[in-house]
């Protein structure tokens, strides 16, 4: 197919005489980018390849601009998850047959749920994920982190990096310790990672702060007590990270009801007692305010003197002690994922729940087979 073009002579500052291709030719460029703009996110891959003028107009603020105020925009949430076994064996069997390798470990990998669209997707280009590895989203970037090596079991400072608008993976530095089940999470523009444990399972008080711009890490203090299988959250105000609960490497699975936040400003963590609800829950931050999944309802934290308060009731058929939430549309929208618990008390297959925060409805969405594993980690991103 001919790329569309259209070339004409213009003077730059200099007087020099460049040439100008038109992005769509006959129209202006404004108009072109406003039309390139309303293209459904699952096409912009081929539609980059149309040419370098589209490549190019599709990595601009602009392009991201017409995409909002066309009402365009796509909320987009990645989950490291772990495939369904009788899927992933169908699905190696037909990438044999057609003579491809999947990128994707089969045991642990991403997949991408398109809540504006409602469409399921594998993230194929993604570089082999370790087991346990976290994520978070900083504007269109997403991070995977850490996580354990499908071979040794050990955990790994392996950082790799997706922009979410081109589809691109990179490889990052790594993080400064390899660790695992740890809390991570976006706040002032930087992704935090704190606590989990080390090769020998001892739990962790180190911590650190990637800042997807420079390309780099920022060791931080310490925190004041070891915190194995954390939770990690911005604050209220979305300018500072939260490390809830945890235990200590003494204390296995004996989860603290504590939490500690970093103070970009002093460089010092703050402690904060009564913030965890119960054990496992699922924490987010819904429009300045921290909200825990889990139990028979949905719990907004007040403050230690205000405490907890019901906002909602609890996902339909959610089994207890397997949620992890995110919230989406700028606030408009909390999607959790976790296991469908059976009539006996079991669970068998994954689904995923979406919560309307404005009518306090929930819609069970049951994935297709080969994305109804269990999501250890999720983040979403805005297109």
């Amino acid at each position: 197919m001919r790329s569309p073009r259209s070339r004409a002579l213009e003077r730059d500052a200099g007087g020099v005489a460049v040439e100008h291709v038109e992005l769509i030719p006959g129209m202006p460029d404004d108009v072109a980018v406003d039309c390139l703009a309303r293209v459904p996110h699952g096409a912009h891959r081929a539609m980059r390849r149309v040419c370098r003028g589209w490549r190019s107009a599709a990595a601009t603020p602009a392009f991201a601009m017409a995409r909002a105020e066309a009402g365009a925009n796509e909320d987009l949430v990645y989950l490291l998850q772990f495939a369904n076994p009788a899927a992933a064996a169908a699905a190696a069997e037909e990438a044999k047959e057609d003579g491809d390798a999947p990128a994707n470990s089969p045991a642990y990998g991403v997949a991408v749920y398109n809540v504006t669209t409602g469409e399921w997707r594998r993230e194929k280009a993604a570089p082999p994920v370790p087991m346990f590895a976290q994520c978070a989203a900083v504007g269109t970037r997403l991070a995977v982190l850490g996580g354990w090596d499908p071979e040794t079991f050990e955990p790994v400072a392996d950082v790799h990096v997706l922009d979410a608008s081109t589809g691109v993976w990179r490889s990052a530095p790594p993080m400064r310790s390899a660790r695992s089940f740890f809390a991570c999470a976006e706040a002032g523009g930087r992704i935090y990672v704190a606590g989990g444990h080390d090769k020998h399972k001892n739990a962790l008080k180190t911590a650190e702060a990637y800042d997807a711009v420079a390309d780099a890490w920022d060791p931080l203090p310490d925190m004041s007590e070891e915190r194995d299988e954390c939770d990690g959250m911005a604050t209220v105000a979305g300018d500072r990270f939260l490390a809830v609960s945890g235990y200590r490497t003494a204390r296995q699975g004996g989860f603290e009801r504590d939490a500690e936040w970093f103070d970009p400003a002093a460089r010092a963590w703050r402690r904060l007692d009564r913030v965890r609800a119960p054990p496992s829950a699922a924490h987010v931050v819904v429009r300045g305010r921290v909200w825990c999944i889990e139990g028979a309802a949905v719990m907004e934290w007040l403050g230690s003197r205000g405490g907890w308060r019901e906002v909602g009731p609890s996902p339909p058929g959610l089994k207890a002690g397997t949620a992890r939430a995110v919230c989406v549309g700028g606030g408009e929208r909390v999607v959790v994922t976790g296991a469908i618990e059976d009539s006996d008390g079991g669970s068998g297959r994954h689904a995923l729940w979406v919560f309307d925060v404005k009518t306090k409805n929930w819609t069970v969405v049951r994935p297709p087979p080969e994305f109804a594993g269990f999501a250890f980690s999720v983040a979403a991103v805005r297109i």
